[in-house]
């Protein structure tokens, strides 16, 4: 079967609010992350997933209930780095003063000036 980007954009923005816990949460990441490269000709249904991606992993890491944390900036570095640049600038910096001091310390690169 075919399965759109686009669709596939719907998909995690429909179920973002099922996406509660860390196992969930890691299980799409491992079923979306090896066509995040092939989705390449549509670079704005792209970056709406990851931009869903991100949402959900905000909320799962604001809620502090993430056993590894790590795991999730790690990936939000990656999008970053490989995907996005700084366009999701503006969804860190309304996000980060609602995480945990740790994980907001670990995410001020990515895309986020520090503010002295």
């Amino acid at each position: 079967a075919v399965v759109s980007t686009q669709s596939t954009g719907e998909f995690i923005n429909q179920n973002s609010t099922h996406l509660q816990t860390e196992c969930q949460v890691v299980y799409v990441f491992k079923l979306f992350s090896p066509f995040l490269r092939h989705w390449d000709r549509n670079t704005n249904t792209r970056k709406q997933i990851l931009y869903s991606l991100y949402q959900v992993m905000f909320s799962l890491l604001s809620e502090n209930s993430a056993s590894n944390p790590d795991l999730f900036v790690d990936f939000m570095y990656f999008i970053k780095y490989v995907f996005v640049g700084d366009e999701f600038k503006t969804l860190l910096e309304r996000h980060l003063p609602t995480l945990p001091t740790d994980v907001a310390s670990k995410l001020k690169f990515c895309g986020v000036e520090k503010s002295d």
